[in-house]
């Protein structure tokens, strides 16, 4: 009779339950999503930087040989000659460490698709301007972030279950009735059958200490359930704040390597007209392709923040619109 009792409440636990953990299923599946895009964006703007990088050793290595060439004729000093060879031979090691980091982000790309080792993939360019995040799409991703995003509502779900839970342990401290059927058989084989019905009262713990328990744990999730809120809005507003920051910086950045692309043009002319040494307009180039190289990381910075904060408010990271 007392199981009747508490069959609502031990039933709709159950199910919350079972909705608890799908959820989780669903944040998993929402992390992995985004972050397969994140390691696309990594390996695009992998492969930009070591293009860069590889336009880079190539005009030092031929810088460098040409020094060798008029060091032998002595038409420039050994010191020209070493410092070319230096800048050569550091872009071939940046080149490399490069090519490495490339190779280890494709393979942990090929491993999350589930496709085999050898996998080849041809990868789709992105723009050189990053789509920031509309700024709608933020506020309406934290209005709605405790109905949006799947680990919070897991945690909601966690304490509907554990309020249950709760609920059928306050039904424990009531009187407790049983009834059952008897059956015996004597040794002439007459069969007897009857009722049995039993009554425990609880007269000296009340079920307290299950009910505090409950009552804790209740208060556990809750707790751990506003403090993963109050977590994912002070994480969204420091990524907006980064963003801002990262944005000016690659703005600067373009406009520097504006600045940078005319000085080389310029330059350019000159020594095709003999007023510049070789070795100036080398360094000039030189400036132009770092600056190339350094907003073309600002600029996967910007796509990797984008990428977290579409996580967090729980949007896609590719159109932005809100994950199902």
């Amino acid at each position: 009779m007392s199981a009747l009792v508490a069959l609502p409440a031990k039933k709709h636990a159950a199910e919350v339950a079972v909705e608890k953990q799908q959820l989780a299923l669903d944040w998993i599946k929402w992390q992995v999503a985004n972050h397969a895009y994140a390691l696309y964006v990594t390996n695009v703007g992998l492969e930009r930087v070591e293009n860069e990088v590889g336009l880079l050793s190539a005009r030092q290595k031929d810088v460098a040989e040409r020094m060798r060439a008029a060091l032998g004729r002595g038409h420039v000093t050994r010191d020209t000659t070493v410092l070319a060879e230096s800048a050569y031979h550091e872009s071939v090691q940046q080149l490399d460490t490069l090519q490495q980091e490339h190779l280890k982000s494709g393979q942990e790309l090929t491993r999350l698709l589930g496709l085999r080792p050898e996998t080849q993939l041809t990868l789709v360019s992105l723009s050189d301007e990053p789509d920031g995040v509309p700024p709608e799409a933020v506020s309406r991703g934290l209005a709605e972030l405790g109905r949006r995003r799947p680990d919070l509502l897991a945690l909601r779900a966690a304490y509907v279950e554990q309020d249950e839970r709760y609920r059928e342990a306050l039904l424990g401290q009531f009187p407790r009735l049983d009834i059952g059927v008897t059956r015996g058989r004597d040794t002439s084989r007459i069969y007897t059958s009857g009722l049995t019905v039993s009554v425990t009262l609880p007269l000296f713990n009340g079920n307290r200490g299950s009910i505090a328990l409950e009552k804790a744990t209740r208060g556990s999730l809750y707790e751990e359930y506003t403090q993963r809120l109050r977590d994912a809005y002070a994480a969204v507003n420091g990524i907006s704040s980064q963003l801002n920051l990262l944005d000016n910086q690659l703005r600067s950045a373009r406009s520097l390597e504006t600045v940078l692309q005319a000085s080389v043009t310029a330059a350019r002319a000159e020594h095709d007209a003999g007023d510049m040494t070789l070795p100036v307009f080398a360094d000039q180039e030189s400036r132009l392709l770092l600056q190339r190289i350094a907003t073309a990381k600002l600029a996967n910075a910007v796509f990797q923040q984008q990428v977290e904060l579409c996580t967090l408010i729980g949007v896609s990271a590719i159109d932005h619109q809100p994950l199902q």
